[in-house]
C-alpha cells in the first residue's frame, strides 16, 4: 500500500476480480434485504420521500411545491427512481435505499480499495463492514462515500492537476444540488484536510485547492438561483429561504442529545455500533497513528469526523450507522497502514518516569474530546469536538517529526488508546450488569409459581411427579416436582413418541399435567389424549403475564374441586 501521490502498482486482476465480486454480492445482498412494502411503509419517513418522489414525477416543482430538508436535485433523482420503478414502492425502496445506499455504498468502499491498491482481503473487508456493518440507510448517505472516492489525493487524480481543480469545483456544486447539509460538511473536510492534513503540497496549492472548494459550494448555489428565478420566478430571499435558512430554522430550538457511554438505547440488535463509534472516530486522530496513516486515511478520517453533526443530534441506531462508514473505513485502513509501517525497534522510547504523565496526557486529551464533544447539548460540542481531534493529531504530529520526541508522541498516543479502548469496554460490563439486573428472565415462571403453585399442591395431593408443557420448565425447580418422563421438548415430530407416551397417560403413571401456554406444534393424539384421561382440577389466568395455566389430574385419583381463577391487581380471585 503506498502513500498519496505514489500509486504506481497496477490494480491487477485479482483485485479486478474482488471488485467484480464485491458489486455481485451487493446487488445479490440489497435484492434479498428488501421485504414487500405494507401500507405501514407509507405512512413513515421512507413513504414520506416515496410520495416525493411520486409528485415530483407528475410535475411539483422541488422547492415550491413543498419544503423539505432536502434539495431539488435529490427529488429528481427520486422522481427518476420512482418512474423506473412504475410507482411500485418496493422496488422503489430497492432502488434508493438497497441498492443505492448499502449496496453502492459497498461498491464505492471497495473502489475506494482499487484506488489505493490495497490487498484484496482488506477490500473485502471494507465492502462487508458497510455492506453489513456500517451501512448507509439510503442513497443521501452514499454521497460521503463517493465524495471521498473522488477527492482521494492520489494516483491519477493527484497527477492531472486541471482535472483535480475541476473535481474540487463541481462535486461541491453537484452535491450542493441534492443535500446542502451534506455540502457544507464534506466541503468543510476537504478544506480541513488542505488546511491541516495535506503533507507533500504547497501552502500555496493547499490554498488554492480551499478557494476551488467553497467556489464550487457557491457555484452550486449562485446556478440554483439563478434555475429557479428564470424558469419558475422564484425570488433569491425565497429561495435562500427554503434552501438556506429554512433548513436552519427547521432545528431551531432543537436539543442535541448527550452521548451517555453508559446508558445507550438498546432497541436494536446494533447497538454495539452506538457504544463504539465515538471511540473508532478518534482512532485516526490519535498521534501516532495519525502521523503513519497515509493522506487519503487522513481525508477519509476527517469526512467521518465532520459528519458526527448527524448521530449527535438523535443518538440512535439508524443515524449513527448510516454515518459510520466512513470511520468504518478509515479505522480498517489505519490498521493495515499501521501493520505495513511497523515502528521499529531501535525507536526511542521515554523512560518510565516520564512515560506515566506523557501517557495521561493522551488519556486527558481523549477523555476530554469525548466529554466534550458528546456531552454539550449544543451544536458547539461537535465543533469542539472537531478542534480538539485535530489538534490533538496535529500537535503529535509536531511532535513525532522531531526525531527525539517520536518516543513522548508514542506515550502520549498509548494513554489515549487506554481511553479510546478501555472505557467502551468497562461501558460493556456494566451493559451487561445493568441486563442482568433488569432482566425479567424468569418473570412468568416466577409468577406462575406463586399463582398456581398453592392449586397445584391442592390438585397433587402431595405427588412430586408431573409433565410441565411444553415451556417454563423452570417451574421443575420451583415447584419441587420431577417430569416422570424422559420427554421435555415437544418439537414439530413428537410424534415419534405417541406409542410410549399415550399409554403413560392413560395408566396414570404421569399423575398430573401443568399446562403453561398451547402447544407450539400441533399435536392432536398428544391432546386428545389427555383429554380423555384427566381432568381441568384448576385455570389460574395471570393477566399481567397473559398467561393461562391449566392443572390437569388423572381421572384416576377421583373427583377434585374445580377451580377458574384469576390474578389481578397482585390478588387471585374467581373468573368472573
Amino acid at each position: 500500500m503506498a502513500t498519496s501521490g505514489e500509486q504506481s502498482e497496477r490494480v491487477g486482476t485479482v483485485r479486478w476480480a474482488t471488485f467484480a465480486g464485491v458489486c455481485v454480492v451487493a446487488l445479490v445482498w440489497a435484492a434479498y434485504s428488501v421485504g414487500a412494502q405494507n401500507g405501514s411503509f407509507l405512512t413513515q419517513d421512507f413513504g414520506a420521500q416515496y410520495h416525493l418522489a411520486e409528485i415530483t414525477a407528475h410535475g411539483a416543482i422541488p422547492l415550491v411545491d413543498f419544503e423539505h430538508g432536502w434539495n431539488a436535485g435529490s427529488f429528481w433523482v427520486n422522481a427518476a427512481l420512482y418512474a423506473i420503478a412504475s410507482g411500485s414502492p418496493t422496488i422503489w425502496y430497492f432502488l434508493w435505499g438497497r441498492l443505492l445506499g448499502a449496496g453502492l455504498g459497498a461498491v464505492l468502499a471497495a473502489a475506494i480499495g482499487l484506488r489505493l491498491r490495497l490487498h484484496p482481503a482488506v477490500m473485502i473487508a471494507l465492502a462487508l463492514g458497510v455492506l453489513l456493518l456500517a451501512t448507509p440507510l439510503h442513497i443521501k448517505y452514499t454521497i460521503c462515500l463517493l465524495w471521498v472516492f473522488v477527492l482521494l489525493p492520489t494516483g491519477w487524480l493527484e497527477s492531472r492537476p486541471r482535472l483535480a481543480a475541476a473535481a474540487r469545483v463541481l462535486l461541491p456544486a453537484l452535491v450542493f444540488w441534492q443535500y446542502v447539509e451534506l455540502a457544507v460538511l464534506l466541503t468543510g473536510a476537504s478544506g480541513l484536510f488542505e488546511l491541516f492534513a495535506r503533507r507533500a503540497a504547497r501552502w500555496r496549492t493547499r490554498i488554492l485547492n480551499c478557494v476551488q472548494l467553497a467556489g464550487g459550494f457557491v457555484l452550486g448555489l449562485v446556478v440554483q438561483a439563478v434555475v429557479y428565478k428564470v424558469l419558475w420566478g422564484l425570488s433569491f430571499a425565497d429561495f435562500n429561504r427554503q434552501v438556506i435558512l429554512g433548513q436552519t430554522e427547521t432545528h431551531e430550538g432543537s436539543q442535541y442529545a448527550v452521548w451517555n457511554f453508559f446508558d445507550l438505547p438498546t432497541e436494536s440488535g446494533r447497538f454495539f455500533i452506538l457504544a463504539l463509534y465515538p471511540f473508532a472516530l478518534l482512532i485516526p486522530f490519535v498521534p501516532l497513528v495519525w502521523q503513519r496513516i497515509s493522506d487519503s486515511t487522513r481525508l477519509i478520517a476527517l469526512a467521518g469526523l465532520v459528519l458526527v453533526v448527524v448521530p449527535i443530534r438523535r443518538v440512535d441506531n439508524p443515524h449513527t450507522t448510516t454515518v459510520s462508514a466512513l470511520v468504518l473505513l478509515a479505522v480498517v485502513l489505519a490498521v493495515a497502514e499501521l501493520y505495513e509501517r511497523r515502528i521499529p525497534p531501535t525507536e526511542s522510547r521515554p523512560r518510565p518516569v516520564i512515560a506515566l504523565p506523557l501517557a495521561a496526557l493522551g488519556a486527558a486529551w481523549a477523555a476530554a474530546t469525548l466529554w466534550i464533544g458528546f456531552g454539550l447539548q449544543s451544536m458547539l460540542g461537535a465543533v469542539l469536538l472537531v478542534t480538539l481531534a485535530i489538534a490533538g493529531a496535529v500537535l503529535g504530529a509536531l511532535g513525532w517529526n522531531k526525531h527525539g520526541l517520536r518516543g513522548a508522541t508514542a506515550a502520549v498516543s498509548a494513554g489515549a488508546l487506554v481511553v479510546l479502548g478501555g472505557v467502551p469496554a468497562l461501558a460493556a460490563v456494566d451493559h451487561l450488569d445493568d441486563m442482568r439486573r433488569d432482566a425479567k428472565s424468569f418473570a412468568v415462571s416466577d409468577s406462575i409459581a406463586r399463582w398456581a403453585g398453592p392449586e397445584y399442591e391442592r390438585c397433587s395431593a402431595g405427588t412430586r411427579e408431573a409433565l410441565v408443557m411444553p415451556n417454563y420448565l423452570e417451574l421443575y425447580d420451583a415447584l419441587e416436582i420431577t417430569n416422570p418422563t424422559p420427554y421435555y421438548l415437544f418439537h414439530y415430530d413428537f410424534a415419534q413418541y405417541e406409542d410410549v407416551l399415550v399409554p403413560q397417560l392413560e395408566d396414570g403413571s404421569i399423575p398430573v399435567i401443568v399446562e403453561t401456554m398451547p402447544l407450539h406444534t400441533p399435536q392432536p393424539w398428544l391432546t386428545d389424549a389427555i383429554r380423555a384421561n384427566y381432568v381441568p382440577c384448576s385455570v389460574v389466568r395471570i393477566e399481567k403475564q397473559a398467561t393461562t395455566v391449566t392443572i390437569w389430574t388423572h381421572k384416576s385419583r377421583g373427583s377434585i374441586e374445580r377451580r377458574d381463577l384469576s390474578v389481578r391487581g397482585g390478588e387471585i380471585v374467581p373468573t368472573r
